[in-house]
């Protein structure tokens, strides 16, 4: 059987439209986490590095 498009698409999407977007909601939150402890790491990574490169100096400046 052949399944026509409905015209109406929140006809569609009655059931379950609360549901995919609580998914989408929820897949934006995790990629937006990701990229904040990415930016977090790359700092760290960075600040760790710039010390090794001078011995004697815990800090930066």
């Amino acid at each position: 059987m052949s399944r026509s498009i409905p015209v109406n698409i929140s006809a569609a999407l009655a059931g379950d439209e609360n549901e995919m977007l609580n998914g989408i909601w929820i897949g934006l939150m995790s990629v937006e986490a990701l990229m904040v402890a990415g930016v977090a790491l790359r700092g760290l990574i960075k600040a760790v590095m710039s010390c090794s490169r001078r011995p004697g100096r815990l800090i930066s400046r």
